[in-house]
C-alpha cells in the first residue's frame, strides 16, 4: 500500500482537493473564488489567489510570484489547470498560516526556531529562514551532546550517538546545513526560490519526527501493551484463585 501521509502537510493536494485550515477536513473539495495581481516591487508582480472550501465555505488567501492558470467556467467551480504541476509548492505565503504544528514531543527550542523559520519563509525573507534552519541543526547537536569543532563534525557525531536513527537522515542534515550556509554567507539567491526552503523545512520536520516523535510513540505503545498484558495476567490469576476457593467450599 502506498504511503500518502506526506500529503497531510500540504495545503493543496491537487486542483480538486486540499486540506482546509478552517474545518480541518482532509482531502476536501475547493474552488478558486478569486485571482488578482498587484505590484510586489516596481519590477515584480505578485498574484493572490482565494480558495473556498466546499465544506465550510471559508476562504483562505495564497500568494505566489507565478501566474498559475485557472479555469473560469460559468456552470462549474473555478479550478487550477491540470498541467500546473505541484500547486502547493508555487505559493510562498498563505493566510491562515501553517496549521501543521510540530509535535510537542520535539524539544521546544527546535519547535520555536522552526516556527521562526516558517515565519521568515512566509515573508519571503530567505536569509532569515536559512539562518534559522542552521540554528536548528546547531541546537539539535547541543541537545544530543554531539562533539566536534564545526557543523560537519557534530552531525557525524550525531550518527554515533543516535544509532536508533538511520544514518542517512544525518546525511540529509549535513546537506541541508551546507545548502543554507552558502545562502547565508554568500547571500546569493540566484535561482533560489522559497519553494526550496519550503522543501528543506518539510524534510527537517520529517527528520525531527523520526528522532523524537516516532520513538516515543513506539515506547508509549509498548508500555500500553505491557500494561494490558499485566492486567490480563492479573485477572487470569485472580480468576484461577477464585475458582480454587469455590472448589474448596464445595468440598
Amino acid at each position: 500500500m502506498v504511503d500518502s501521509s506526506h500529503l497531510d502537510n500540504k495545503y493543496f493536494i491537487d486542483n480538486h482537493v486540499y486540506n482546509c485550515p478552517f474545518c480541518n477536513r482532509r482531502n476536501v473539495e475547493y474552488s478558486i473564488s478569486g485571482k488578482y495581481a498587484f505590484k510586489w516591487t516596481d519590477k515584480k508582480a505578485c498574484l493572490v489567489y482565494f480558495a473556498e472550501c466546499s465544506s465550510c465555505n471559508n476562504i483562505s488567501m495564497h500568494l505566489s510570484f507565478e501566474d498559475i492558470k485557472v479555469h473560469c467556467l460559468q456552470y462549474s467551480p473555478n479550478r487550477f489547470y491540470d498541467d500546473v504541476g505541484d500547486i502547493d509548492s508555487k505559493f510562498f505565503y498563505s493566510v491562515p498560516t501553517s496549521f501543521f504544528a510540530l509535535d510537542n514531543r520535539i524539544p521546544k527550542i527546535l519547535r520555536d526556531l522552526y516556527t521562526e523559520a516558517e515565519g521568515c519563509l512566509k515573508g519571503n525573507f530567505l536569509t532569515g529562514a536559512s539562518a534559522c534552519v542552521r540554528k536548528i541543526i546547531y541546537e539539535l547537536a547541543v541537545i544530543e551532546k554531539a562533539e566536534g569543532d564545526n557543523y560537519d563534525q557534530r552531525i557525524k557525531s550525531l550518527k554515533k550517538i543516535r544509532k536508533d536513527v538511520e544514518p542517512e537522515h544525518f546525511d540529509v542534515l549535513l546537506t541541508i546545513q551546507k545548502l543554507t550556509s552558502s545562502k547565508v554567507h554568500e547571500n546569493s539567491y540566484d535561482g533560489w526560490e522559497s519553494s526550496h526552503l519550503k522543501m528543506i523545512l518539510s524534510t527537517l520536520n520529517e527528520v525531527l519526527n523520526l528522532m523524537y516523535v516516532i520513538p516515543k510513540i513506539r515506547k508509549e505503545k509498548r508500555e500500553a501493551v505491557l500494561a494490558l498484558n499485566e492486567k490480563l495476567n492479573g485477572n487470569t490469576a485472580k480468576n484461577k484463585k477464585n475458582s480454587n476457593n469455590d472448589k474448596k467450599q464445595a468440598v
